[in-house]
């Protein structure tokens, strides 16, 4: 038998509580527990090599385990499949409530199902069946103030998907209620703070009024407006713009609003191994649509998520047909690089995207100018507005890598101010650089394509054109 015993998990524990009494109580309870388990689970699943942890309260939370999203992708190709009550004589099964009434933690004993597709032994057949993993999990009180101590065993093989699984369930907790944090959904991290304030955002006027109108009214009007029409409260905002023109900022400006505004903000990463899942996205509006305020769900390169296996459980999501209602109100805004790539049944059928807002590189010496000052700082020079006036069509990004090389060299030489000859000479490389770039796709774009250069001839050639022809 293999099991991590309540006593040693003590040894590890940080304990955040005040009174000897209560480390007492939490490890009566966790032997106790222990106990049952490896008399009543283990001696049945010898086979599967169980292991005993100490698990995370946030996955017994019952509005998370209600509505985890089966299609929610766990490492190896498992999903999350439900769960079932399992008789634990020691345990009372008990739901907590919150002050407001709503279901939060329970007590008792329990068995997750995890299942994936499995191919045939014999790698011949297409056909496949379904693998089940049941972990079974222990929660009970062990004060009177109704602090809880979790319980894990699962097969020591599962303990890379049961980490995973187990931060998914924290990571939902902790978007049912405001935070100072961006609740991640996916990615390496859980949670991030922005920084970005609406006034550093550089945009044309109108375009930037427009959006942040959009924004504000749809929560402080547009959702009882919704409701009066039998609609769900969800809107929809898409914002396209080639890479480089700031969506990514916008997004980090309106997510510290919304955090301001005490809303909760979650964002959906597909910086991890599984990277663009349909999983992600409704796990997010499952969250939404659990919390008890208003929510904004950030959604970037949303191209990525419409690839052929899963286009059409996004589309339905975005119809509003497999999404659940928040009645406080849910707004999505995706992001795209590459709205060309995005096909007209989500571009143009209405209510699938409400509004589509064309992010642009600068238009205007003004506004680059702007930026190149907000950039530059302190180092600002009235004589640099002729740089700035080169910057006109290009995305915020370049004016942005043209200032900080500049500052660098001021650093790197330690001189007092940023001379206008040297802010020229960070601008002419990095065009030359983009130019370069451009002209070498160009090439290969038409090389492909089969006009343009010739295509690079072979060893026997090139000895024939330096030595001259064979004989």
């Amino acid at each position: 038998m293999h099991t991590i015993r309540c006593s040693a998990l003590n040894s590890n524990m940080t304990y955040h509580h005040h009174s000897e009494t209560d480390i007492v109580q939490e490890r009566l309870k966790l032997d106790l527990m222990g106990h049952w388990i490896d008399h009543n689970w283990i001696p049945d699943h010898q086979a599967l090599d169980p292991i005993t942890v100490w698990g995370s309260n946030s996955c017994t939370h019952t509005r998370v385990i209600d509505n985890f999203s089966q299609t929610f992708q766990l490492p190896n190709g498992w999903h999350f499949a439900g769960w079932e009550y399992m008789d634990c004589p020691i345990i009372p099964r008990i739901t907590m409530l919150t002050y407001d009434g709503d279901p939060s933690y329970r007590t008792g004993g329990f068995i997750y199902k995890f299942q994936r597709e499995v191919a045939s032994a014999d790698g011949a057949s297409s056909e496949t069946t379904i693998e089940t993993v049941n972990a079974l999990v222990l929660s009970s009180h062990y004060n009177d103030d109704g602090h809880l101590v979790t319980l894990t065993c699962i097969p020591r093989a599962f303990i890379d998907v049961w980490v995973k699984f187990e931060d998914e369930c924290g990571r939902q907790v902790r978007g049912l209620s405001p935070d100072s944090k961006v609740v991640i959904i996916g990615g390496a991290q859980s949670s991030f703070v922005p920084k970005t304030n609406w006034d550093e955002i550089i945009l044309p006027d109108k375009l930037k009024s427009d959006i942040v109108e959009d924004v504000e009214s749809f929560f402080k009007k547009g959702v009882d407006v919704y409701k009066r029409l039998n609609l769900k409260p969800f809107r929809k905002l898409l914002l396209a713009g080639v890479p480089g023109t700031g969506k990514t900022m916008l997004c980090n400006a309106l997510a510290k609003w919304a955090l301001e505004k005490e809303y909760v903000v979650i964002y959906v990463s597909s910086a991890d191994r599984t990277g663009a899942t349909f999983g992600k996205i409704q796990q997010a509006l499952n969250v939404a649509a659990d919390s008890d305020t208003p929510t904004l769900i950030l959604l970037e390169e949303l191209d990525a998520y419409l690839h052929a296996k899963e286009k059409a459980l996004v589309l339905n999501v975005l119809d509003g047909s497999e999404s659940f209602v928040n009645e406080k109100g849910t707004l999505l805004i995706a992001t795209t690089n590459y709205p060309e790539s995005i096909d007209e049944r989500v571009l143009k059928r209405p209510g699938r995207l409400d509004r589509i807002f064309i992010i642009p590189e600068t238009r205007e010496k003004q506004e680059a100018e702007r930026m190149l000052r907000r950039y530059l700082g302190d180092m600002w020079k009235d004589e640099h507005r002729t740089v700035a006036a080169k910057l006109v069509g290009y995305p915020g990004a370049f004016i942005r890598e043209v200032a900080l090389y500049a500052l660098t060299q001021v650093a790197y030489e330690d001189l007092p101010e940023l001379p206008l000859e040297m802010l020229e000479k960070s601008y002419q490389g990095l065009k030359e650089q983009i130019d370069a770039k451009e002209e070498f796709f160009t090439k290969r774009a038409a090389k492909r394509m089969g006009f343009g250069e010739k295509e690079r001839p072979d060893r026997s050639e090139r000895e024939t054109n330096t030595n001259g022809a064979k004989s």
